[in-house]
């Protein structure tokens, strides 16, 4: 008789441990999704851009990123040679795409023009110019700088590459040691990058 109430008494101990389990399970922290962002050409412009053709359409070709950044995780560094994903801090899409679409809507805000547009919404119409972006790096340290690292080329409309391989080298401190510092970080290397691409894109096109 002992014997079987210390049989009962361990299975009751043991199924009160498993739905205490279960319960904190249940209440585990919430993921946050995250998006970049363009800067607002109120103000990130100052002065008005004059002289740029109406008539030119860009196009911004996929852009490519390493293996390790094509994650819904964000990824941040802890050292020289060692990377963080973060479990509860994701991007709310692929992050490939978002940095083209920011990329796509700074460059229209700059060069004041709507004429251009992403891959994803290239359905058949006549390029003047195509940009194709590899980027090699786009990560940091939260509470440190973010770094990005691109190399790109301009393309005209018959395939030709207009002025070789460029690369950009941007450091961004990221003011704060959160995720969200990290990605409003990420927003203004990606503003700062676009003012290069629309630099030399102006001077190709002489306006």
């Amino acid at each position: 008789m002992t014997n079987w109430i210390l049989v009962r008494a361990v299975a009751l101990t043991l199924g009160i441990a498993m739905l205490f389990s279960v319960g904190c399970a249940g209440r585990s922290r919430p993921a946050r999704f995250y998006v970049l962002s363009p800067i607002a050409s109120s103000v990130a412009e100052t002065t008005n851009i004059s002289g740029f053709s109406q008539k030119i359409v860009i196009g911004i070709s996929p852009v490519t990123l390493p293996k390790y950044l094509r994650k819904s995780q964000i990824v941040t560094r802890t050292g020289s040679n060692e990377l963080h994903l973060a479990e509860y801090d994701r991007w709310a899409g692929k992050i490939e795409e978002d940095i083209g679409r920011v990329i796509t809507e700074n460059l229209g805000h700059i060069l004041g023009t709507d004429k251009v547009v992403s891959s994803a919404s290239m359905v058949p119409i006549d390029l003047d110019y195509t940009i194709k972006i590899d980027i090699i790096r786009f990560d940091g340290r939260l509470g440190g700088d973010l770094e990005l690292f691109a190399q790109w080329t301009i393309f005209d409309n018959q395939d030709k590459a207009l002025n070789g391989i460029e690369t950009s080298h941007i450091i961004e401190p990221t003011a704060g040691s959160s995720f969200t510092d990290m990605v409003a970080a990420q927003s203004r290397a990606l503003y700062g990058f676009s003012r290069e691409l629309a630099d030399v894109i102006k001077k190709l096109t002489g306006s």
